[in-house]
C-alpha cells in the first residue's frame, strides 16, 4: 500500500478541447467540434476517475497556456487539480520533464497516464503505484495495443526512459523497453490497453462502457450518430456490442438497420 500523500504523484498529460487539435483520427466521421466534445468527456471522466485514488496526489499537465482552456479548465478548477503546462519540444522532451518536475517537488513515485485510454482501470493505475513503493529502483509500463504505452511509472528518475524513442509510433513502446532494460531497474509489464483513436476504438469503447464510471463519456456517445460512425469501422462485432452498450441506449437503431451498418 502507499506511504503517504505526499510520496505519490500522478501525472495526466492531456490538451485543451479544441475543436480540430484534439480526436482528428475520428474526423470523419465525427465533426471537428464532435471530436473536441468527446475528448472533453475523456479528459473530465479521467480526472474524475483518478481523484479516488487514496494517498495519491495528482497533477494536470496539459499542452497549451494555463487560461487558455474555457470550459474544460473550469471544470478542471472546480475538481480542485492543479494544472501545470506542459514543457519541451517534443512528447520524450515534455514527459521527461514532467517527471523531473514531480521528483524535486519531493514525491518518491510517479505515474504518468494520458486521457486517450478513459477506461483504463482504476486498479491498473494503483496497483503500478504498489509496485513502485519498494526500495530497490523500479519501472512500471502498460503497452498500448497500437505500439505505444498507456502508463509508465518509476521511482527514481530516469531521463533515460525517454531517449532515442519515436514517439507517436508504432515502436514507441519497444523503442521505451529498449531503453529501460539498459537500466538497473526492476521492471514490471502490465497486460496491453488500448487507446481511443479510430472509430473501431470507439466502438469497442461503447461495447464495454459503464455509464457509472465514465458519465460525461456516456453522455456524449447517446448524442452520437451510430450510422455515421458505423460506416466508418470494420467490426461488425464491436458494432452488434455497442448497440446493446447503455452508452447508446437513447439512440439504438432497429435490429434491421443494425445488421445493415
Amino acid at each position: 500500500m502507499l506511504k503517504s500523500v505526499e510520496q505519490s504523484a500522478l501525472i495526466v498529460f492531456f490538451k485543451w478541447a479544441k475543436s480540430g487539435g484534439v480526436k482528428t483520427r475520428l474526423t470523419p466521421p465525427l465533426s471537428p467540434k464532435e471530436a473536441a466534445k468527446l475528448y472533453q468527456a475523456f479528459v473530465c471522466d479521467t480526472f474524475a476517475k483518478v481523484r479516488k485514488l487514496k494517498q495519491v496526489s495528482v497533477f494536470g499537465f496539459v499542452a497549451g497556456k494555463v487560461g487558455n482552456g474555457g470550459e474544460l479548465e473550469t471544470l478542471l478548477q472546480r475538481m480542485s487539480i492543479p494544472l501545470i503546462e506542459q514543457v519541451g519540444r517534443d512528447l520524450g522532451e515534455r514527459m521527461r520533464n514532467a517527471f523531473l518536475w514531480v521528483f524535486e517537488q519531493g514525491f518518491s513515485q510517479a505515474v504518468i497516464v494520458g486521457t486517450d485510454s478513459p477506461d483504463l482501470p482504476l486498479e491498473r493505475i494503483h496497483t503500478a503505484f504498489d509496485t513502485l513503493t519498494q526500495s530497490v529502483p523500479a519501472v512500471c509500463l502498460c503497452p498500448a495495443e497500437d505500439g505505444g504505452y498507456v502508463l509508465l511509472g518509476m521511482n527514481r528518475y530516469f531521463p533515460e526512459v525517454f531517449e532515442n524513442v519515436p514517439y507517436s509510433s508504432n515502436e514507441t513502446y519497444r523503442a521505451t523497453l529498449r531503453q529501460v532494460c539498459q537500466l538497473s531497474v526492476q521492471l514490471f509489464v502490465f497486460p496491453r490497453w488500448y487507446d481511443v483513436d479510430t472509430s473501431s476504438d470507439l466502438w469497442r469503447l461503447a461495447a464495454h462502457l459503464d455509464a457509472k464510471e465514465l458519465p460525461h463519456t456516456a453522455a456524449v456517445l447517446r448524442e452520437l450518430s451510430l450510422e455515421k460512425l458505423a460506416k466508418h469501422t470494420e467490426d461488425p462485432v464491436c458494432i452488434a456490442k455497442s448497440t446493446n452498450s447503455r452508452a447508446w441506449q437513447s439512440v439504438s437503431p432497429s435490429p434491421q438497420r443494425e445488421g445493415t451498418a
